[in-house]
């Protein structure tokens, strides 16, 4: 896949935008339309239901800050601190059990941080213990884990094949040394490989691997030397995220020195440069900034046009009511998001109090689950298929939606979509403005754009 963006369609179209893991987004909540209290009751009005869930688990800790994170984390090297949160996360999970959410089996179950191998290995069984004792996974589940190899061992590994997890996730970023100083992420080649070799030794059928471009001191040449390790060790799929830089509410990310970043020109050869690397190599790209062997279960998925996004991703799991818990952690079940608090001393105390840790949330109206369909057809499969989507909410999509799909037509022209009355789909060269395309579904972000607060700088670029 070889793909020439100009200069002028970069400069149309380069905008913030959300990535869409969820519709509305988190920042768009309206906190009247829930009751955080009611959490519980939501749980049990679910647990009536007999669908597969998926259920997520944050693990906030990490050894050392990296300078380009965006995530809910804790910096701590203390056991007591970490010893006191599985104490309140156990206490979690027997109170989400109590609803009997936990009759509904597990089909994708994930650990994100932070670093969840932070933990030792056997504070990592001890957390699978309080899982097990309310979840139960299928057969076929996924189950997967967030890893770094700096702090990740063999032992680690060990653990995490009795847990049965069969996919680790880690973070690369950059390979160049000047890099990696920058970014305060030190990590060999030697450390990477290790880690992925020992878990395809322990049958782990999956490896993904993130990368990042937008960082301080990368260049074409030095992200091509990245890309090049990475292809040798051939990981079943590789994340490849432009860097937000987002000070304002990340102040850590105020010691990188963007004077030494890239332009935006640069940015953007990297980005196609990587994009034809990986599909050269045989890898599918799945939109985004994803891409996947062909045998992938998300690569398959996406030639069915049958590929998903939730909180957690990409994934094959259509509709699946997610429960989400630990610090921050967002979860949807009945027709409704909630997210836990975001520090851990909120999270802690509420817990002490005898309910759950839920903050706020969101219950969705018809319009947003109609737009939710219409912006995760285009995220996930490049499609707006205004005939099904119509039948399915029993609206005229073509009627409803004409302003916003009149808006889209200087895309046509551009040669970023293709549009008739059944159907949106985007071009091969539409996929890498896939966001833009969705935007102007996007109620929310079109009341925020007329109050002059388009991106709030809360988003990234879209390129």
């Amino acid at each position: 896949m070889s793909l020439h963006v100009s200069a002028a369609l970069l400069e149309k179209y380069r905008t913030s935008a959300p990535r869409y893991t969820s519709y509305p987004t988190a920042i768009d909540w309206v906190p009247e339309s829930f009751e955080p209290a009611n959490y519980a009751d939501e749980l049990k009005a679910a647990a009536n239901n007999t669908a597969p869930i998926s259920v997520y688990v944050h693990v906030p800790f990490c050894e050392q800050m990296c300078l380009f994170c965006g995530c809910n984390v804790v910096i701590t090297r203390s056991t007591d601190r970490v010893d006191r949160y599985l104490d309140r996360l156990e206490c979690e999970f027997e109170r989400v059990g109590d609803t009997g959410i936990g009759s509904r089996p597990v089909h994708q179950y994930h650990w994100g941080g932070g670093t969840p191998t932070h933990l030792t290995p056997d504070r990592m069984l001890r957390l699978q213990s309080a899982f097990d004792d309310v979840f139960t996974r299928t057969e076929d589940s996924e189950s997967a884990i967030e890893v770094d190899p700096r702090v990740t061992t063999l032992e680690h590994l060990d653990a995490l094949a009795q847990m049965g997890f069969g996919r680790i996730s880690m973070g690369v970023q950059d390979f160049e040394e000047d890099v990696q100083v920058a970014i305060n992420r030190v990590q060999s080649i030697e450390q990477t490989r290790m880690l992925v070799d020992g878990a395809r030794a322990r049958g782990m059928q999956s490896v993904n691997i993130d990368l990042m471009y937008g960082l301080p001191h990368q260049t074409l040449e030095g992200f091509q030397r990245t890309i090049d390790v990475v292809l040798d060790m051939r990981p079943e799929r590789v994340a490849l995220f432009h860097y937000a830089h987002v000070p304002w509410m990340k102040k850590h990310q105020t010691a990188l020195d963007m004077g030494v970043a890239p332009s935006s020109e640069i940015k953007l050869e990297i980005f196609l440069r990587a994009m034809e690397a990986f599909t050269q190599a045989g890898y599918v790209y799945l939109g985004l900034d994803h891409f996947a062997l062909p045998d992938d279960e998300l690569a398959r998925a996406a030639k069915a046009e049958r590929l998903h996004r939730n909180f957690m991703g990409y994934t094959t799991h259509k509709g699946s009511e997610m429960v989400s818990l630990g610090v921050s952690a967002i979860g949807e079940v009945n027709g409704c998001f909630a997210q836990n608090f975001a520090s851990d001393a909120e999270y802690l105390d509420a817990i002490d109090d005898g309910g759950l840790a839920t903050k706020r949330g969101h219950r969705m109206s018809d319009d947003d689950r109609l737009r939710r369909d219409i912006i995760m057809g285009i995220m996930c499969n490049g499609v707006l298929d205004t005939q099904r989507i119509g039948a399915d909410h029993g609206v005229d999509v073509n009627t409803m939606f004409a302003d916003e799909l009149k808006s889209l037509e200087p895309m046509v022209q551009d040669g970023l979509i293709t549009m008739d009355a059944n159907a949106v789909r985007l071009t091969e060269l539409g996929q890498l403005f896939m966001r833009n395309v969705a935007l102007p579904f996007d109620r929310y972000f079109a009341a925020r754009a007329a109050g002059g607060r388009d991106g709030d700088g809360t988003f990234s670029k879209t390129l």
